[in-house]
């Protein structure tokens, strides 16, 4: 048997299962370093110099019965676990908020001010001063608070709940809408609503892009015909993109692979060409920037 060195390869391109293994793409730079994919790729990290390097270990820090649902911005982190909703801070102290939720229900939130609202289809309210509060009632003719919904989102003063078809938009610099005309109605059910500093992506069954600064503005332009897995989207600063994006822009994961949405409208699926999606209902993401390295990191059910 010859046991001789075939190749040696200096630099690996990522994970691919679109390709069969004996076709995966093997390429040379001008300095000779050979390129190419991985049919298996499993606790290892790959930096922007194409160096594989094993993933760091993990250690636990809280535990709990049914977390989900969690989410932060600096040192605030919420999460829910069972019927509870949770503050965590830095030190992974937990701290209960919000007992008595509906269970098995994911929570969606968006910041605005000096409140994070929140919402998970059976509730609604907001966090401020290291208390939830539930919409208080205007007590206007044609006004009543938005109600619980599955995905909120801030955009131009205005909060967007979705619940169903239903995109409810409230009145501007406030949490109530107006019951004439405070809402658009899709065709199928939204399962993805997020802003980014020109408009809104929504998806339900298709992707559309929102862009305008006030709802009469509104256009609606489908940029996708696939889906968003649900809580799969996460903002993130188009600086740490690269490739010379302006302003914050949005990832998701769709049912065909990864997705960027800038703010001109424009989508690009990340990784069709070299990962094939499996079905998946809901999941859950996160944005981190680890030794220069930025990662988008989900997790499908």
């Amino acid at each position: 048997m010859d046991n001789s060195l075939l190749t040696t390869f200096g630099h690996f391109t990522g994970f691919n299962n679109v390709d069969k293994s004996f076709r995966l793409p093997v390429v040379a730079d001008r300095s000779g370093k050979i390129f190419s994919d991985m049919d298996t790729l499993e606790n290892l990290d790959i930096d922007n110099q194409f160096v594989l390097s094993t993933r760091p270990g993990s250690g636990l820090k809280l535990s709990g019965t049914d977390i989900h649902s969690i989410w932060a911005s600096g040192d605030v982190c919420f999460y829910v676990d069972g019927d509870t909703l949770y503050q965590m801070n830095l030190s992974y102290v937990k701290t209960s908020l919000l007992s008595g939720l509906t269970a098995g229900h994911f929570m969606s939130y968006t910041p605005w001010n000096d409140k994070v609202y929140l919402t998970n289809d059976h509730y609604i309210g907001y966090h401020k001063n290291n208390s939830v509060s539930a919409l208080a009632d205007p007590g206007l003719t044609f006004k009543t608070p938005l109600p619980p919904g599955r995905h909120i989102a801030y955009y131009r003063g205005r909060l967007y709940l979705a619940k169903g078809k239903v995109l409810y938009i409230s009145d501007a610099l406030c949490d109530h809408y107006d019951v004439r005309t405070g809402f658009r109605v899709f065709e199928n059910d939204i399962t993805m609503l997020i802003a980014v500093d020109k408009g809104l992506y929504i998806s339900d069954g298709k992707t559309w892009w929102i862009p305008g600064a006030e709802p009469e503005e509104f256009q609606k332009i489908k940029v996708s015909d696939t889906d968003a897995i649900p809580y799969t989207d996460r903002l993130v600063s188009g600086i740490l993109v690269g490739d010379g994006i302006d302003g914050n822009v949005a990832l998701w994961t769709s049912t065909e692979g990864v997705c960027l949405g800038d703010n001109s409208g424009t989508v690009k699926n990340l990784t069709r060409a070299r990962y094939a999606m499996s079905s998946h209902g809901a999941g859950g993401a996160a944005v981190r920037e680890d030794n220069g390295q930025v990662h988008y990191i989900t997790t499908l059910q």
